[in-house]
């Protein structure tokens, strides 16, 4: 059999023997199908031997490959596993310092307030035009200093009226006198005529009758006097209400009067005049914490330190204190009075007092950062001699800036965490760092290391 390509891809064109030519004509009265090429080759077969060693091929490559992988991926688990052995029994390292007793005389600054040791707004007690005024804000004055004058017409003038009523109100009680006296002659000459019966008995009751009605009249006639001269008086008083004078000596700190100025008294439509305030000494006024209230005595020294004059010192003492404390800001009102010669401390002022506070139970001491809170109270995390760690109740006294002050549940000298996290247990076993106990290493019992260890594994 030969085969033949043409030229046409699509086909190809296979000769026959002759004896196979025969064979392959159809039978009488059927016709040959034109693509109809015969029997197709039979495939060629591998021997069991080739497909043997092909699968040991691909059973070793499979191996191989299998190896390359596992070895490293087994070699890194396990350095992950030993990682997490020497975590999971290694000793947990903590920051630990030492409580301490806070000191017994304890230095505290607080704000104050600087005050006059008197001070007041002066009024007018009359009512006029200001005439003039004589000092302004600055000047130092003395007690009695005529301040000002006002001018007062009405005043004035209704201190002549009143004048003049009381002279015709001495008139009316001369006139009265008068009468009393005549009065008083006719009723003795009707008491002699009484007797020898020279005048009847009515016109004697009669001339008794004129004589108490001119006394009485006399008697009113005095009083109306009285009050005449009150009201003079009342008038002269106002009227030297004008002149407007220094209460106490002190300095003018206000002035709010022009010349011209309409002055009114009254509670309400009074005008003030002058504000004058006593400045030496001076009252600083400062609110203690309740901590420190039983360490503030009267005679107490005190430091006043003004931010705006450093390098200068103020010393005052402490001269009365409120005695109570305020429930709304659990402080004690204390006022400390100072020297000011030189009037160098201006009242109105803020200034930082600094006390020297004696205490008789200082607080323990211990780092902000180691006071743990939560839902359980408030604690610390202390450390034995054994280094396992106990969670100690304490209550906080007060916050001192970087420290914390407590006021039981803590004695003084105690090893305790001073940064715990949140993953400390109770009798938790932990190597100290950054703090020593006296005599000793900073590192646990290597027993209990080993007993550690050993309940992990």
């Amino acid at each position: 059999m030969t085969t033949h390509m043409e030229a046409n891809p699509d086909y190809v064109v296979v000769s026959l023997p002759k004896d196979q030519t025969a064979s392959a004509t159809p039978p009488h009265g059927q016709h040959a199908d034109p693509d109809e090429v015969g029997a197709p080759p039979e495939p060629p077969r591998l021997k069991p031997a080739t497909l043997a060693g092909l699968g040991l091929l691909l059973v070793a490559a499979m191996a191989g490959l299998f190896t390359v992988g596992w070895i490293p991926h087994r070699h890194k688990i396990e350095k992950i596993e030993a990682s997490a052995d020497r975590i999971r029994n290694a000793v947990t390292r903590v920051n630990a310092v030492r409580s301490r007793q806070a000191e017994a005389i304890s230095v505290t600054i607080l704000p104050g307030d600087v005050q006059a040791l008197e001070e007041t707004t002066v009024y007018a007690r009359t009512t006029g035009y200001l005439k003039s005024w004589l000092v302004d804000i600055g000047d130092e004055v003395e007690l009695g200093q005529l301040l000002a004058e006002i001018d007062t017409p009405e005043v004035d003038q209704q201190l002549h009226q009143a004048e003049a009523e009381l002279g015709q109100l001495q008139a009316k009680l001369n006139t009265a006198k008068a009468s009393l006296q005549l009065a008083d002659s006719t009723y003795e000459r009707y008491a002699q005529l009484i007797k020898s019966e020279s005048v009847t008995p009515q016109g004697f009751d009669e001339k008794l009758a004129d004589k108490q009605t001119a006394a009485a009249a006399v008697q009113a006639a005095a009083a109306d006097v009285s009050a005449g001269e009150a009201n003079v008086q009342r008038l002269t008083e106002l009227q030297s209400f004008s002149k407007v004078y220094a209460p106490f000596g002190g300095t003018i700190t206000r002035r709010s009067i022009e010349l011209g100025q309409l002055v009114t008294t009254g509670a309400a439509a009074a005008q003030p005049l002058y504000r004058i305030a006593k400045t030496d000494p001076v009252r600083v006024f400062i609110n203690v914490p309740q901590m420190y209230a039983p360490g503030v005595t009267l005679g107490l020294e005190a430091d006043i330190i003004v931010r705006e004059r450093p390098g200068q010192k103020f010393t005052g003492v402490v001269t009365r204190t409120a005695r109570a404390i305020d429930p709304a800001t659990r402080t004690l009102l204390t006022e400390i009075r100072a020297a000011n010669p030189d009037h160098i401390l201006l009242t109105g002022s803020y200034v930082q007092v600094k006390l020297n506070v004696n205490r008789e139970t200082p607080p323990v001491l211990v780092p902000a950062s180691a006071l743990i809170v939560n839902a359980e109270g408030t604690h610390i995390a202390t450390i034995d001699n054994n280094y396992h760690i106990h969670f100690q109740p304490v209550e906080v006294e007060g916050d001192f800036g970087a420290d914390i002050g407590l006021s039981t549940g803590l004695p003084p000298d105690t090893l305790i965490v001073s940064n715990p996290g949140d993953r400390l247990k109770e009798g938790e076993l932990v190597q100290v760092i950054g703090a020593k106990e006296p005599g000793k290493e900073s590192k646990p019992d290597p027993s209990a290391v080993e007993t550690k260890q050993a309940a992990a594994r």
